[in-house]
This record gives structure tokens, C-alpha cells and sequence, in this order.
């Protein structure tokens, strides 16, 4: 699982334009002996099994991105968030100072940095900084503004991470593990239950537009209705130093992870009671969460009137170009999902 863990996450998918991704998506699905289609604004579904309530399992295919604001004269690069955009921002978010991107300018991708005065430039010429600002970073590229804009950069050209995806032991780090590893449970849950085996009308949904306020899934739950929607997601591993284990319970390799509330919604009390009993009786090892500065495409589900429910492998370091997760807890979201459809409630 690893070999497709790392392709789909590597791959190039910033929001409003996750093209490569769900165009390899779609071909998964199909090779699996799903039927699959696309919606209008870029959502691929696929569809398999023929008795039963009928339930969906969706993932998003984009990825967090940076885009361009404004060129410098020097040729530098200003930012805007990809989602939502303020004057300031947290020096929480100070770690992607110095990160590696690509700019996915018009006639191909143009490598650049992440950069912000520093060392002995900023010891003299600069007070110290009471907040970050979007005024104090940038991404130098070492092009001229001519060159940018005749590579067509221009205001609103995407900007993701460059970061490939590792194995550390029984870890996987990079990017986009938000929400190209639930894309691959999906494909997996696709693959190993054949469609005599399922109870249940399956959908798989790769959704577009999930970080932006879950454009995708709204699209998708105005225009079909389902007896059951489950979001896959990563989750919040609090087992790191500063976070205390009565803010977040969580730990990497001790399970997947039942969600239920998060700053969008409380998930469907039955539903996710369901999914508690599927769990323990194929003797899958889950933990339970309630999360805060967190949503999903359920939530969108919800507000259409299906019943939807949050699952998810717990994740250090989320929306980072070095999110981690541990293998032992995808597989086991895997089988978790397998023997769900298998049964069959919606």
C-alpha cells in the first residue's frame, strides 16, 4: 500500500485544480471493476454493488496550496493563503519559512523557496516582529519579474509544497497525506470486497474543493441522495511534546479513529454507533475523538439531510509538508471499512 501511498501524495493537486489526481483516481476505480463518472465541477464517482441501502465513502483529492497576490519588482513572489486569507498569520505557521515549493506556473513548474529576511541582515536592518504578516515572507524563485510572467505566473497561479513521501520505520512522512492516504483506503476498500460480498449500493466520491468549505461534497449531496455517508479523513495525534493528552487522546499505531463532533457538526449519532459495532466485531482496535479547528466533507453531507459519520487515521503535524502517520492504523481503517460495506447498514 505504501508504492500508491507515495504516488498519490507526491502528486500535483492544489485546490481548484486537482486534475492529475483524480483523473489517476478515476482509472483506479475503473481497473477495480467500478463504473465510474465524473460531475460537472470535477467530483469522480465510483459505483459498485446492486442490494442494499446505498452508502458513500468520500475523500477529497486537494491539497492545501499557497497562490500568488502580487509580483515584486525583484521578481519575488507574494502570497495568499488557499484558504481562508487575513493580514496576519500565527507564527505557528512560521515552519514554512525556509520549505521548498514548486510554482505551477503556465508553461510548467518553476522550483522555488520560501524565504524571509534572516541571520545577520535581520539582526541590524529589521526590529524584531510582534506578529507574521504576508508582508514577511515570500517565495524567491531566482527569476526576474519578466521571466516569471512571460513562464505565465500571474496572480492566482498555485503554489504547493516540494516534498517527497518517506518511510521512517512503520511511518509514512510528506505531504498531502491530507487526503490522498483516505483516497487510497477507498481504492483499497474497492479492491479487496467484491461486489457479491457487499450489502450495500458502495459509492466511492473524490471530492474537489474540500479545503475551501467543502465545495466539492456540497455539489455532490445537492444532486444525489444516500442512506449513509462516511467522510475519511486524517485525524490529530496528540502524542507529540506540548500537547497534553486531555486536549487531544490520540496516538499514532494505536488505531484508527472514530470521530464524533467536529467544529462543523456532530456526526450522526446511529451511524457512527454502526461503525462502533463493525469495529469490534472484525477486531479492529479504534480510538475516539472529538475534534476543534477541524471539519469534513460530512459535514456537507449532513446539512443535505444524509446521515454521515467521520473516520480517520490519527496524523502528527497536519496541513505541514511533513505530515506523519503510521501504516499499522491505515491498514486497520481499511479493514474497518471493509467490513462495514460487508454488512451492509446504512
Amino acid at each position: 500500500m505504501f508504492n500508491l501511498i507515495k504516488e498519490l501524495t507526491e502528486m500535483i493537486g492544489p485546490v481548484g485544480q486537482e486534475g492529475p489526481v483524480l483523473d489517476r483516481i478515476e482509472d483506479l476505480w475503473r481497473e477495480a471493476g467500478a463504473q465510474t463518472e465524473r460531475t460537472r465541477i470535477g467530483n469522480v464517482l465510483a459505483r459498485v454493488g446492486d442490494q442494499g441501502p446505498k452508502v458513500l465513502l468520500v475523500a477529497h483529492a486537494d491539497e492545501l496550496c499557497f497562490l500568488v497576490r502580487a509580483i515584486h519588482p525583484g521578481g519575488f513572489l507574494w502570497l495568499a493563503n488557499g484558504q481562508g486569507w487575513m493580514q496576519t498569520t500565527s507564527f505557528r505557521n512560521a515552519f514554512t519559512i525556509g520549505q521548498r515549493v514548486r510554482v505551477l506556473a503556465r508553461a510548467g513548474e518553476i522550483p522555488g523557496v520560501i524565504a524571509t529576511v534572516t541571520g545577520h541582515l535581520a539582526t541590524f536592518a529589521l526590529p524584531e516582529p510582534s506578529a507574521l504578516t504576508w508582508r514577511d515572507f515570500w517565495v524567491d524563485t531566482g527569476l526576474s519579474r519578466a521571466e516569471l510572467i512571460a513562464r505565465g505566473v500571474t496572480p492566482g497561479t498555485r503554489i504547493i509544497w516540494e516534498a517527497t513521501t518517506e518511510q521512517f520505520g512503520d511511518h509514512v512522512v510528506g505531504k498531502a497525506l491530507d487526503d490522498r492516504v483516505p483516497l487510497v483506503i477507498a481504492t483499497e476498500v474497492l479492491r479487496r470486497v467484491p461486489a457479491h460480498q457487499l450489502n450495500c449500493r458502495l459509492t466511492l466520491a473524490c471530492s474537489v474543493q474540500e479545503e475551501i468549505g467543502l465545495i466539492g461534497a456540497s455539489a455532490l449531496s445537492a444532486r444525489e441522495e444516500y442512506d449513509a455517508g462516511i467522510a475519511i479523513e486524517v485525524g490529530l495525534a496528540g502524542d507529540i511534546p506540548g500537547v497534553a493528552d486531555d486536549m487531544m487522546p490520540l496516538a499514532l499505531g494505536a488505531g484508527p479513529v472514530l470521530v464524533h463532533k467536529d467544529s462543523l457538526v456532530h456526526y450522526d449519532h446511529s451511524l457512527t454507533s454502526r461503525l462502533e459495532s463493525a469495529a469490534r466485531e472484525a477486531g479492529v482496535s479504534i480510538q475516539h475523538a472529538v475534534f476543534g479547528s477541524f471539519g469534513s466533507d460530512g459535514a456537507a453531507l449532513m446539512k443535505a439531510d444524509i446521515p454521515a459519520a467521520l473516520v480517520a487515521f490519527p496524523t502528527r503535524y497536519t496541513h505541514t509538508p511533513f505530515e506523519m502517520a503510521h501504516l499499522r492504523d491505515i491498514e486497520a481503517l481499511v479493514e474497518w471499512l471493509c467490513a462495514f460495506v460487508k454488512k451492509g447498514e446504512g
